[in-house]
Parts: C-alpha cells; sequence; structure tokens
C-alpha cells in the first residue's frame, strides 16, 4: 500500500476470497452505513469528557476499518483508543481532527468503490 492510497486493496481481496464479491461488498456497504455512528459516539464521548465512551467507539472504528483494508483510520482509530483507556482527554482531543480526516477520506473512497461493485447484497 502506498501512503496515497486510502484503501488497502489487498484487503478486500482477502474478503473476495473468503467471500467472493458479495462478501465484499457487503463489508464495504456495512462500513458505509454504520461507521457514521461510531464516530459520533467518539465525537460524543472527547468532546463530552466520557473517555469510555470515546474509548469504546474507537475500538469499533479501528476493527472495522482493518477489515475493509482503512489502514490511516484505523492507525488514528487505535491511538484515539488508546488514549482514552489512558484517561489522556487532551490527547484525544488532539488525535480528533485527525481521525476525522482519515475517515473523510475513507468514507470518500468507499464510495467510490461501492459504486463499482456488484450489488449483491
Amino acid at each position: 500500500m502506498t501512503d496515497s492510497q486510502i484503501i488497502d486493496p489487498q484487503a478486500l481481496e482477502r474478503l473476495r476470497e473468503w467471500g467472493g464479491d458479495k462478501l465484499a461488498g457487503q463489508m464495504v456497504r456495512l462500513f458505509l452505513k454504520n461507521s457514521g455512528t461510531r464516530m459520533d459516539q467518539i465525537r460524543t464521548g472527547v468532546d463530552g469528557g466520557d473517555l469510555e465512551e470515546a474509548e469504546r467507539g474507537a475500538h469499533s472504528l479501528k476493527s472495522s476499518a482493518a477489515n475493509i483494508g482503512a489502514e490511516t483510520l484505523r492507525t488514528f482509530a487505535t491511538r484515539l483508543e488508546g488514549a482514552a483507556l489512558e484517561g489522556n482527554d487532551q490527547s484525544a482531543k488532539e488525535l480528533l481532527p485527525d481521525l476525522e480526516k482519515a475517515y473523510a477520506d475513507a468514507m470518500g473512497e468507499l464510495e467510490k468503490i461501492s459504486k463499482g461493485m456488484k450489488d449483491e447484497s
């Protein structure tokens, strides 16, 4: 994966190997549909000082991002999860803009990828 790649194509290829285009498409669509809830959970937790809430959202987002190959997003979710687990409110707040950017980039790329996938839901 190069720095310019937002989604690792090898991750999507692994999904295809495990369950064909259907599984890959379902995973991408699930991420597009559900990841916004995790981002809201993280934002609410960080902004409201509820680091347990932020940690839960970051943990879930980290796993989902890893499944679909959004490595930059996974990295920032991991860092924010760690800051929340340590109770480091300031670090969590500082990481949030980077997480937001990585999330927006991943969503944009996944929407393009989704349009090119067979619709086998």
